[in-house]
């Protein structure tokens, strides 16, 4: 047998297998169909969701985002009109208004979370699933891959839709509140943040780095 065939007997045999994310217990895949989901059962976490075109509706997700991205910072979120006096604000507009009200670390978590990762977890997203798909994969896309999956959780951009909804409330009996068109696209980018984190299933990912690259990820 050939080198690439040992290669390729290995990876079918250690994807058979997978360890649980919560009760790290190792259990075996059995064959799957689309749409069929596997879990642990030791404690019902889900392993594996079998999923068509994954990677393809991921990327379409993520490129999406990245447009939706833009124009949620291009224009304003919100303007409140009040006695004649108008006052727009924008996404890094939060961020630089709570610097200036010297709350530096409150400012460097909306930065974060708001503009820094999900923009890192767009662009990477996009980066690796185009260099799976187009098998140009080099010693960086498993690490980058790696770490958009560990900065998963501080995209929160839900949260601060609803401190926005919250203060649209209060202050509506104070201003006039005007909702810009970065409003509406900052809704639609969560949703298709939602999506894509639905539709990326990381195990075809790493699937498709070892039969690129064999069992060396």
């Amino acid at each position: 047998m050939t080198n690439q065939g040992t290669q390729q007997k290995q990876t079918a045999e250690t994807l058979s297998h997978m360890a649980c994310a919560h009760c790290d217990l190792i259990q075996k895949l059995p064959a799957m169909q689309v749409g069929e989901v596997a879990r642990c059962i030791r404690c019902n976490n889900v392993l594996y969701r079998k999923q068509k075109n994954s990677l393809n509706r991921a990327l379409a997700f993520a490129i999406t985002g990245l447009i939706l991205f833009v124009i949620s910072n291009l224009f304003p979120l919100l303007s409140l009109k009040a006695m004649g006096l108008t006052q727009e604000g924008t996404l890094l507009s939060t961020s630089i208004s709570l610097f200036q009200a010297e709350r530096p670390f409150l400012s460097l978590i909306i930065l974060l979370t708001t503009i820094i990762f999900p923009l890192t977890t767009l662009l990477g997203t996009i980066y690796v699933l185009m260099q799976v798909k187009t098998n140009r994969i080099n010693r960086y896309t498993a690490p980058l891959f790696r770490f958009l999956r560990s900065t998963d959780a501080w995209g929160m951009l839900e949260i601060f839709m609803l401190a926005i909804l919250v203060a649209v409330v209060k202050l509506g009996d104070l201003a006039d509140v005007i909702f810009g068109i970065s409003l509406y696209a900052f809704c639609l980018l969560i949703l298709s943040l939602s999506f894509l984190s639905y539709s990326l299933n990381p195990h075809d990912v790493w699937n498709r780095l070892r039969d690129i690259k064999g069992c060396q990820i």
